[in-house]
């Protein structure tokens, strides 16, 4: 039963926040699944897809934007990630969720980041690791905890 409501909410939550993709004519087709093997080359869909539902990363992999989750050893996300981002080195542009990893950056971040190494821009929640960085919204340099609103 716990794993049903859990399952609702992410889908909920995945729902509510489709309007932080910017739609237009340039943008590619939303898909639900997507698979990097080595980089960008080796992958499906192409980095200028929007990926709704999963991504899964062998190795390096690229997107336009992610919903939902983005799951590998290097995930990067050149304009909008909402949901769960986790590997090692996660990277994107504007992140609606939490990055969970050795290292995190986002220029805008709007949840949580847990991890060694946290970087961002524009701190909007917190920040969980050994060294956090934020250029704005929280402390410049702060160990283990970092907030800002």
């Amino acid at each position: 039963m716990k794993k049903h409501l859990k399952l609702m909410a992410c889908a909920a939550m995945a729902a509510m926040c489709t309007g932080a993709f910017a739609k237009d004519e340039s943008d590619g087709v939303w898909l639900p699944i997507g698979l990097s093997i080595i980089a960008p080359p080796v992958q499906l869909p192409s980095p200028s897809h929007t990926v709704f539902g999963g991504m899964v990363n062998l190795g390096y992999g690229q997107m336009t934007d992610v919903a939902i989750f983005d799951v590998g050893l290097i995930n990067n996300v050149t304009r909008s990630m909402v949901g769960l981002e986790v590997g090692p080195v996660n990277l994107a542009d504007s992140c609606y969720g939490a990055q969970v990893g050795a290292f995190n950056q986002a220029d805008s971040l709007y949840g949580v980041q847990v991890g060694v190494v946290n970087f961002t821009g524009d701190l909007h929640g917190l920040q969980l690791g050994v060294l956090n960085f934020s250029s704005s919204g929280g402390a410049l340099i702060f160990p283990i905890i970092n907030f800002g609103f």
